[in-house]
This record gives C-alpha cells, sequence and structure tokens, in this order.
C-alpha cells in the first residue's frame, strides 16, 4: 500500500518488473507527482538485476540524475546516460564517462544512432530507458515521434533488448500512445 498520495508500492512495481521476459518492453504511465519516483525505483531495480542501462534523459540532466542515483543507493558503473537536457553545457565538467550528451529531444536521428550504437557496445544484458514520452512531445510533432518510438522499438525487438518508457497517463497524445502500446509487452498504471 502506498504511504501517501505521491508514493508509489515499489515492491508491487517490483513484482511486475519480475514477471517480465528477456526482451520484454513495457510502458508505466503515471502521474506527473509519482514520475520521479518510478523513474528511480525501476533503475534501481535494474541496477541490482545487473543490466546496463541506456537511460534516455529527456526531463532532468545527466549530473543531476548521477546525484539522484548516488543518493539512492543506485549503481552507475553499468549506466549509459543519453542527456538530452544539458545541450553539452557540462560536457567539460562531466567526469563520468558514460554520458553522452545529445543536442536536444528534438534531435531525432542523433538520438537514433546513440541509442542503436549503445546497443551495439554493450555485450551483456542490457535495457533502454526512455524516461519521458511526453517531454518528447512538447519538442517533436505526434507523428514524428510516433514514427520514431516506432523505428526504436523494432530495433530493440529485433536485437532482443528490453526497454521501459515513462509517460504521464492523461497527457500523451493519442496516436504516440497507441503506437507505444501496440509494440509493447504490457502497460503497467502507476
Amino acid at each position: 500500500m502506498a504511504k501517501n498520495e505521491s508514493s508509489i508500492d515499489t515492491k508491487k512495481l517490483a513484482k511486475e518488473f519480475n514477471n517480465l521476459g528477456e526482451g520484454a518492453i513495457v510502458l508505466i504511465e503515471t502521474s506527473a507527482e509519482k514520475i520521479l519516483e518510478v523513474h528511480l525505483t525501476a533503475v534501481k531495480w535494474l541496477s541490482d538485476k545487473k543490466y546496463t542501462q541506456i537511460v534516455l534523459s529527456t526531463s532532468r540532466p545527466c549530473k543531476n540524475l548521477l546525484d539522484l542515483y548516488k543518493k539512492n543507493n543506485i549503481d552507475t558503473s553499468k549506466i549509459i546516460i543519453l542527456c538530452t537536457v544539458c545541450q553539452e553545457k557540462e560536457k567539460n565538467k562531466q567526469e563520468n564517462s558514460k554520458v553522452i550528451h545529445i543536442s536536444s529531444c528534438a534531435s531525432l536521428t542523433e538520438i537514433s544512432l546513440s541509442l542503436s550504437k549503445g546497443m551495439e557496445s554493450i555485450k551483456d544484458k542490457k535495457f533502454i530507458f526512455i524516461d519521458s514520452i511526453n517531454t518528447m512531445l512538447i519538442h517533436n510533432e505526434p507523428k514524428m515521434l510516433a514514427r520514431f518510438i516506432h523505428s526504436i522499438l523494432t530495433k530493440m525487438r529485433t536485437n532482443n533488448v528490453s526497454g521501459l518508457l515513462i509517460s504521464l497517463e492523461v497527457d500523451t497524445d493519442k496516436e504516440v500512445r497507441a503506437e507505444i502500446a501496440q509494440l509493447c509487452d504490457k502497460i503497467i498504471k502507476v
């Protein structure tokens, strides 16, 4: 049972994750108040399961994410962050070589190439985590984003890469949601 309105049931979410097979793709729909907690719970679970994660960060700067991961005892040694937020402002300040800066959320080709390169470079269990479909919708036309998501999820399927996408349950464009939903193995509402 959740402690308060903004808390999530982390045990229930972990149980949902445990029931997924290798190569599964999941859409989590949640509220704005819960999105960070869902993000941290998912990354922690994946880290504990020894996945190498590619986190496409569209809503928080990489330094903020790395600080949050450290604060929440998340092992970052197997996390690669594709950061669309910093726009290379912090590039020279980054000590962590596992951060790849993308010019913006609108740079879908750059994101796609970086995700493909990341999938190819990882030899062990890999997982792609897109932290906010809604943020990507702010920067991209819905039809263009739907095609992009379809392409990425299809690449993940053909390469047996597991994935997680987070979306706000009330604000996602219907066409984009439909495109994602048809390619997901499970939709979890938190």
